[in-house]
């Protein structure tokens, strides 16, 4: 009868392993296998949570950062022309402002009405609606009057056409926007 071959017992296996350890190839791969292993145990794990969390934490300061950045330019912004905005003013101050501009030129008033308040952004906008009557160098004068003064304005809608009876007149008809703080 034959017997089955044995495997190697343990003892077998840890001398075979040390023996094969004095080639200094193995020994080498060995030494760096285990070298590796520890530095990822002990250094890489720990670290790299740590890791995460500093980029993630500077990603919300840069934001952060950014953001404050706007709110500092547009602080400027608003400095640029915060003295052409009255502080306390109304519907009919407005009206009574764009009549003291129309008064400065030989102009015929036909109408001037007044819309609801709108919203522009963070600014509140007195709605005029004129129609005026005069000559070009005046309806010219009081456009750039309303473009260069001292307040903010936006024409919304301009339209210019002849007047049917007399010669040489147009009539302006124009919507006005006066922003308010």
């Amino acid at each position: 009868m034959t017997r089955p071959a044995k495997s190697p017992s343990k003892p077998d296996r840890t001398s075979n392993f040390i023996k094969s350890l004095h080639n200094p190839t193995r020994l080498r791969t060995l030494v760096t296998v285990v070298v590796l292993l520890i530095a990822y145990g002990v250094v890489y794990s720990p670290l790299s949570g740590q890791i995460d969390d500093t980029s993630r934490k500077l990603i919300e300061q840069k934001k952060r950062l950014e953001l404050a950045r706007d709110i500092e330019r547009l602080r400027k912004q608003h400095e640029a022309f915060r003295s052409r905005l009255p502080m306390k003013s109304d519907t009919n101050e407005w009206v009574e402002y764009v009549l003291t501009g129309v008064r400065r030129f030989p102009l015929k008033l036909v109408a001037l009405d007044s819309d609801p308040i709108r919203d522009i952004g963070p600014y509140k906008a007195v709605v005029l609606r004129a129609e005026l009557e005069g000559a070009f160098p005046d309806v010219d004068g009081f456009l750039r009057w309303i473009e260069s003064n001292e307040r903010l304005f936006r024409i919304d809608m301009v339209r210019i056409q002849p007047h049917r009876s007399a010669a040489g007149t147009l009539i302006l008809q124009l919507t006005i926007l006066g922003v308010m703080a």
